[in-house]
């Protein structure tokens, strides 16, 4: 009963550290002048990054990449829907004879990753379209480009646009400038709903994946990757065509072409994707085109969407714990200026630790985003705030009478 008694003392005595100055009038106001300073921080214009170093750093950071990168966050099982073929830097003709080799094998779902500019050898061009003509469960990439003066999204005109029977764009979410985190599964061009190429494999694989998708009317979902290449069937153009690969190989599954390169030092056509061992700074481009494709579609037939907590949900938790860390941090400035900077660094340190792992734990469990990253801001943020708010209730005091409990704070502390 003791040992309890102690507990209960000691607990109550380290609550009390916490909460003695949660009410206070400078508590609240302090904390508020936290989120008036995140809000301007974030009013800096892009250009302006050389004065936003925080927003620079974490523009293509997100605390999850962890789960993937480091806990091994990748499915147990091998993905026998799939089949990924390399086509390498096959030319139009060699393309042309693969699809017609995989088509007579009776897959339910064909997607050519591959993009064809302009006329190459005519012999060559004319045997590829009869393929693409005739073969009807065949899924074709296009590309989108965002016009930003008319403000809508025009797909590339290709080579054999005529010849297609079924398109999807397979472009990603700031693919340009960073991870590949988010995609769009459909887009309207020209007033029509347009699918991405992965929805398009989906509608013809499993309608009931896609209708699921479609209800979801997200315009960005974000992408839960689950395999790196070793986890998906890849055969080569060459073993295809030698038949080397058993006839029934690839009856009704999903039969993916595009590039493929296991090779880390060969960067074509790869993404930075959160599965990159390297989490932060990445330096080298983890994975193929193809292969985050393959990764969406096994998301969509699994229905092993990402759920994300509100924006709402993560300021309500930001504003709580920088509430409860200001009137710790208060307490320690008034009361023990001396150990003020030991544990607020410590409180720091150990609260975005803590608020990090717990956001990557309910993501790798739950698969819940939780965004962490306001609440590290706000706890980053409040030490050099509280100078600030000193300086100014002090100064209110002295001009209005403000009632603040930092004007009694013996500056001899300093």
């Amino acid at each position: 009963m003791k040992v309890h008694k102690h507990i209960a003392r000691h607990t109550k005595r380290y609550a009390g550290h916490f909460t003695k100055y949660l009410f206070e009038r400078d508590t609240i106001f302090a904390t508020l002048s936290v989120f008036v300073f995140l809000i301007l921080l974030g009013l800096i214009p892009i250009n302006f990054y050389v004065l936003n170093p925080m927003k620079l750093a974490l523009k293509d950071f997100d605390f999850n990449d962890i789960a993937y990168a480091k806990l091994d966050k990748k499915a147990k099982t091998f993905e026998n829907r799939i089949v990924i073929v390399n086509i390498g830097h096959a030319d139009r003709e060699a393309i042309a004879y693969v699809i017609e080799k995989v088509s007579s094998m009776q897959p339910k779902v064909m997607g050519l990753d591959a993009f064809f500019e302009g006329e190459r050898d005519p012999a060559k061009d004319s045997i590829l379209r009869s393929v693409f003509q005739k073969t009807k469960n065949l899924v074709v990439v296009s590309r989108q480009v965002y016009e930003k003066k008319k403000d809508n999204i025009n797909i590339i005109p290709d080579h054999f646009d005529s010849a297609y029977s079924l398109r999807g764009f397979g472009n990603f979410a700031a693919e340009e400038i960073g991870t590949v985190r988010y995609y769009a599964p459909f887009e309207t061009v020209n007033h029509q709903k347009y699918p991405h190429f992965t929805s398009a494999i989906v509608k013809e694989y499993d309608s009931n994946a896609y209708h699921k998708l479609e209800k979801r009317h997200k315009p960005y979902e974000s992408i839960n990757y689950a395999r790196r290449v070793n986890q998906y069937m890849v055969k080569d153009l060459e073993s295809v065509m030698m038949d080397q690969v058993d006839t029934g190989f690839f009856k009704n599954k999903i039969v993916l072409f595009g590039y493929v390169n296991a090779d880390p030092n060969d960067i074509e056509d790869k993404k930075f994707t959160p599965m990159n061992v390297k989490f932060a700074g990445k330096a080298i481009p983890d994975m193929n085109g193809v292969v985050v494709q393959a990764n969406i579609i096994s998301m969509i037939l699994d229905g092993n969407y990402v759920k994300k907590m509100p924006k709402w949900f993560a300021w309500v938790v930001a504003i709580l714990v920088g509430w409860l860390h200001m009137s710790l941090f208060i307490r320690y400035y008034l009361e023990n200026h001396i150990w003020f900077h030991l544990v607020a660094k410590l409180a720091q340190v150990f609260s975005a630790i803590f608020f990090a792992y717990l956001g990557i734990f309910i993501y790798d469990q739950f698969h819940v985003k939780l965004d962490m990253k306001y609440t590290l801001y706000v706890i980053v943020l409040a030490v050099d705030v509280i100078y600030f708010y000193e300086a100014f209730a002090v100064w209110l005091h002295k001009k209005t009478g403000f009632k603040t409990l930092f004007h009694q704070h013996d500056h001899a502390h300093h």
